[in-house]
């Protein structure tokens, strides 16, 4: 009679156990904090809170790129290097969340960048140019 019971009380204490366990895997499985970015997110209507402003291109001699959000879009209007002066801004197209901008060097190469993402004071960036080069770039964001 022991072994009947003790296997009784097992088989009650596993399913019991199973149990509790499966009660408490949702706290297991992650859950969003916060639910993604919509169109009119931030105090400006921004996209991407963040990305408007002027970021500065390490990987040059000081080029400058200026984003703004107008017109429920954000657009380049200005890419300047203070060595060579400005630089003309050929297209700038805001398309499913990624802005992608070409520029003409005078005499030099063309280049086309698109964004990636933004994260406080770093906007990271894929380049590429018409002379076969292509790369990514992580701007910093100037006063």
């Amino acid at each position: 009679m022991v072994t009947p019971r003790k296997f009784w009380f097992v088989l009650i204490g596993s399913v019991l156990a199973m149990a509790v366990i499966a009660c408490s895997c949702g706290s297991i499985i992650p859950t969003p904090t916060a639910a993604p970015p919509s169109s009119n997110s931030g105090s400006s209507g921004e996209a991407i809170p963040g990305l408007a402003g002027k970021w500065l291109d390490p990987d040059t001699t000081g080029t400058y790129h200026v984003i703004v959000w107008q017109n429920n879009e954000y657009v380049v209007t200005q890419t300047t290097n203070p060595d060579r002066g400005g630089n003309e801004v050929v297209s700038s197209d805001w398309s499913n969340g990624v802005l992608t901008w070409t520029y003409c060097v005078p005499d030099g190469a063309c280049v086309t960048t698109q964004t990636v993402s933004v994260s406080g004071d770093n906007l990271y960036t894929t380049w590429s140019n018409d002379q076969g080069y292509s790369g990514s770039t992580t701007m910093t964001r100037m006063p």
